[in-house]
């Protein structure tokens, strides 16, 4: 098959290969840089096979579906380090968004700094055991079962349409429902950081339970972290500053 790779190039590889798989042929330096891929406009998991002609772009933390793919797998390694130490929450959902990702949890009790601090350093734990991460699909009734015991995926599966296969990730012992794309694996991640938790309702809306909204961000090298920490902090002064300064203006105004 024929591929028209991002540059304009055009090269032949072996029918069925995955994005992967490509991208180690491209050069070993793109497939280490790989988070996932986009075929023919479409964002798809790196371990997507590729079956006929196409433009397929390798996607890097530098491409932002790339980085949402980076940052999604950060939110699963939150999830498997808060289940590994609190076993009794239950999963809700957990997204990239626009500077990091966040994952919502039906917690005994709300986190703390300190616990934060724990599911940090257990997340470290998770990212040296570098687990692969594969992806499975499920029928309907499959999916049900496997998720018996989270009451939140079972409830997102109902709403999916019978007949439609149900797609999962599953990293070591932990294993959640997701559209993905996702990493090749737990050891891809190289800077994060917990920013801070909160509460959230499940689904947005007031009528439902409030979860514990976890906030987080991830980047592809320390210096990018400690330079985004550096924004917030300095965001956090401006805003600190002008609040100082209205309350001075109300003051005098008294």
């Amino acid at each position: 098959m024929n591929i028209t790779l991002k540059n304009g190039e055009v090269k032949s590889f072996r029918d069925g290969m995955t994005v992967m798989q490509i991208a180690l042929e491209i050069s070993e330096g793109l497939a280490r840089a790989a988070c996932a891929g986009m075929i023919d406009g479409e964002v798809v998991d790196l371990r997507t096979p590729v079956t006929t002609d196409c433009e397929l772009a390798i996607l890097t933390f530098k491409d932002n579906s790339g980085k949402a793919a980076y940052r999604h797998t950060a939110s699963h390694i939150l999830a498997q380090a808060v289940k590994r130490l609190f076993p009794k929450t239950k999963l809700a959902i957990g997204p990239s968004i626009e500077e990091g990702f966040y994952y919502d949890f039906d917690a005994e009790t709300p986190f703390t700094t300190e616990d934060l601090e724990k599911i940090e350093a257990e997340m470290k734990k998770i990212i040296k055991e570098n687990h692969k991460i594969e992806r499975f699909e499920l029928s309907k009734a499959e999916a049900l079962e496997l998720m018996k015991d989270e009451p939140y995926k079972v409830e997102l599966i109902n709403d999916l349409e019978d007949g439609v296969a149900i797609s999962f990730y599953r990293q070591g012992e932990f294993t959640d429902l997701c559209a993905g794309p996702h990493l090749i694996s737990t050891g891809k991640i190289k800077a994060y950081k917990l920013l801070s938790a909160t509460g959230a309702y499940w689904r947005g809306s007031e009528k439902n339970k409030m979860l514990v909204r976890v906030y987080g961000t991830a980047y592809d090298s320390k210096d990018e972290l400690a330079a985004h920490l550096e924004r917030l902090e300095e965001a956090k002064r401006r805003d600190h500053n002008k609040l100082g300064r209205e309350m001075e203006l109300f003051t005098t105004s008294e």
